[in-house]
C-alpha cells in the first residue's frame, strides 16, 4: 500500500498542474438553471469527459431533455469489486453579483482559499475525487479494482434527466459500493463521515384575490389582502413546540432506534454555530436536540415570500396576489409526492372563500440512510481517521435527492463522504474551498481506494 505521506508527496509534486486543471474546470459558467448558459454546460461536460478519458475511462454521454450525464467506467476484472462515484458539474446561479469580492467564474486564491462558484459544490469535491483516482492508478497499475463515474449536469435543478434514465441503466451502473462525494463534515477538529441525508419536496403557492392591484385607501378594510391571508395560512404550520401541524406529515416516518441514534454524533455547539453564521435565533422542536432534529426530523420551510410592491420608496396598494416558495426536508419513509399533496390539502381547506389558490410542484427526492456497519462506511471512516486522527458518524440535514435512486438501481452500499465546511458559503456569494480541503479530500479518497483494493 502507498502511505499517506507518499500520496501527499505526489499531490505536492503535481500541485501546479492540478490547480491549473481545476481552475479551467471552475471557469465554465455551468449554471443549469439558466438557459443562456447551455453552451457553457455542454463545454463543461466535454471537459469532464475528456479528463476522465485521460484517466483510462471509457465514456458515454447520456442525453435527453435537459443537460447531459457523463457516464464513465474502467473495468479491469469482472470479479473485482466495483466502486461507483457520483458528482455533478452544474452549479448554482451566482447572483447577486455585486456581493462577490472577485468574479464568480474567475477563480481567485485569497488567504489559502479558492473563491469561485462551484469551488466546493460540487466541482471541488468531484475534482479531488478524479485526482485521487489518477494518483491511485499511476501508483497501482495492476490493482484489481473497477471504477464507474456518474457526472450529471442537473443536480442543482432536480436531476430530472438522470432520474428518468437510471431505471434503464441498471446494468451500466451496477456496483458494489457507491460514494456520493457531495457532502460535508462538522469541522476538521471533529470530522464526521455522513452516512445518510434527508430527502426534499419543493413547491410554490400562488394566492390570488382580484384581477388587479387596488388602492389601499379606497379598498383597505373592504377587500382581503392576499399578503395577509398568505401569512395567516403559513403561520400556524409550525406550533409553539416546533412541530408541523399538517395532518399526516409524520405518519410514514421510519424512526431510528435509540441504539442506532446513539451510534451517531449528535453534538451541537450553539456558540460555534453563531460564530460561523453570525447572530442566530435557533428553532427548537420539543423532544429533540437541535442536531437530532436536523438529522432525523422533517421540516417545513418558507424559502421565499412576495406580493405587492417591493421596490424603492412606497406604493400604497393591495396586491392582487401573493406567492411563497416552500420546501420540506424529508426522512425515511416519506414520499415527496405524498407530502406535496398533504401540504396542498392543508391550505386548500383553509383558504378564504373567493380566493384562487394554485400550487406548483418543483420535485424532490426521498431520504437515504446508510448503515454505520456497512463496508464503505467502515473503509471511509478508517480513511478519515488516517487523515484527521479521528472520525465520528453523522447524518446530513441537507439533501442529495438522487442518492436513493442511484442506490436502488446500482444495488450498491452507499456512503456520503466529503470535506465541505460551513465557511465554504455554498449557494451564496463568495463560495470558496480551502487548498487544505482539496488536499484532505484527495488523501481520504486515495486511502479509501487502497483499503478497497487491499480487501
Amino acid at each position: 500500500m502507498m502511505t499517506k505521506q507518499e500520496y501527499k508527496k505526489w499531490y505536492e509534486t503535481h500541485q501546479e498542474k492540478n490547480l491549473t486543471d481545476f481552475f479551467t474546470y471552475l471557469k465554465f459558467p455551468s449554471i443549469s438553471a439558466q438557459p443562456a448558459h447551455k453552451k457553457a454546460l455542454l463545454d463543461c461536460a466535454s471537459w469532464v469527459e475528456t479528463y476522465l478519458q485521460g484517466l483510462g475511462f471509457s465514456t458515454q454521454r447520456w442525453e435527453g431533455k435537459g443537460h447531459p450525464v457523463i457516464f464513465a467506467s474502467r473495468i479491469v476484472d469482472d470479479s473485482a469489486p466495483t466502486i461507483l462515484f457520483y458528482g455533478h458539474y452544474d452549479v448554482q446561479p451566482p447572483e447577486p453579483y455585486e456581493l462577490w469580492v472577485s468574479e464568480p467564474f474567475e477563480p481567485t486564491i485569497r488567504e489559502g482559499r479558492i473563491y469561485a462558484r462551484g469551488a466546493e459544490d460540487n466541482k471541488g469535491q468531484n475534482f479531488y475525487t478524479m485526482l485521487a483516482i489518477k494518483a491511485f492508478l499511476e501508483n497501482n497499475p495492476e490493482a484489481k479494482l473497477n471504477f464507474k463515474f456518474i457526472m450529471e449536469g442537473e443536480e442543482e435543478m432536480g436531476s430530472a434527466l438522470l432520474s428518468e434514465l437510471l431505471p434503464t441503466k441498471e446494468k451500466e451502473i451496477r456496483a458494489d459500493y457507491l460514494l456520493i462525494v457531495d457532502c460535508g463534515m462538522n469541522s476538521s477538529e471533529k470530522p464526521g463521515l455522513e452516512i445518510g441525508c434527508r430527502g426534499i419536496m419543493t413547491m410554490e403557492i400562488h394566492l390570488k384575490n382580484t384581477d388587479t392591484d387596488l388602492h389601499s385607501g379606497s379598498y383597505g378594510g373592504i377587500v382581503l389582502n392576499p399578503n395577509r391571508v398568505l401569512v395567516e395560512l403559513l403561520a400556524p404550520v409550525i406550533d409553539q413546540d416546533g412541530h408541523i401541524t399538517i395532518p399526516g406529515m409524520y405518519d410514514d416516518i421510519k424512526p431510528l432506534s435509540r441504539e442506532e441514534i446513539d451510534q451517531v454524533n449528535t453534538e451541537f455547539n450553539e456558540q460555534e454555530c453563531i460564530n460561523e453564521i453570525g447572530g442566530c435565533a435557533f428553532h427548537r422542536e420539543k423532544g429533540y436536540s437541535i442536531r437530532e432534529a436536523n438529522y432525523f426530523r422533517p421540516t417545513f420551510e418558507i424559502n421565499g415570500i412576495w406580493g405587492g410592491y417591493t421596490g424603492d420608496g412606497f406604493k400604497t396598494v393591495l396586491p392582487k396576489e401573493a406567492h411563497a416558495k416552500i420546501s420540506c426536508r424529508l426522512v425515511p419513509d416519506q414520499k415527496p409526492e405524498k407530502i406535496y399533496k398533504l401540504v396542498c390539502d392543508y391550505f386548500q381547506k383553509r383558504v378564504p372563500k373567493g380566493f384562487e389558490l394554485k400550487f406548483e410542484f418543483h420535485g424532490g427526492g426521498p431520504a437515504a440512510w446508510g448503515s454505520p456497519n456497512s463496508k464503505p462506511t467502515q473503509v471511509l471512516k478508517e480513511a478519515y481517521q488516517e487523515v484527521f486522527g479521528s472520525c465520528s458518524i453523522i447524518y446530513g440535514g441537507g439533501s442529495v435527492p438522487i442518492t436513493a435512486l442511484i442506490e436502488k438501481h446500482s444495488k450498491a452500499e452507499f456512503v456520503l463522504p466529503g470535506v465541505g465546511l460551513a465557511c465554504d458559503r455554498i449557494h451564496a456569494p463568495n463560495e470558496n474551498f480551502g487548498l487544505n480541503q482539496l488536499e484532505w479530500g484527495f488523501l481520504i479518497i486515495t486511502k479509501s481506494l487502497e483499503l478497497f483494493a487491499q480487501n
